[in-house]
């Protein structure tokens, strides 16, 4: 039986010897809801720019505290909070719209 899983890179390190060339370095495009944790992102007021926050699936960025399915949808309910694109955190989520 095979079982895949994505760790923050804080959560791991490389045992000696290892080849590590073909570990993916990004998440996998989820299938449906499989994923099941989140992070979320601030990003600070800028001159000219408020503040904002980006929803990610978990992994995409470093150090975010993981969050559930309800928080993250009550996340993107919030003003200015949108997902991530690089991740393509909105196709793990249900609509939120």
């Amino acid at each position: 039986m095979e079982h895949s899983v994505w760790l923050d890179a804080d959560h791991v390190r490389p045992l000696e010897g290892g080849d590590y060339s073909a570990v993916p370095t990004r998440p996998a495009a989820p299938a449906g809801r499989a994923r099941q944790a989140w992070t979320v992102q601030n990003l600070p007021h800028r001159p000219g720019y408020p503040g904002a926050r980006l929803v990610h699936v978990i992994g995409c960025q470093p150090g975010g505290a993981p969050i559930d399915l309800d928080q993250a949808l009550d996340a993107l309910h919030q003003p200015r909070t949108v997902p991530c694109r690089e991740c393509n955190a909105a196709s793990s989520l249900p609509s939120t719209g």
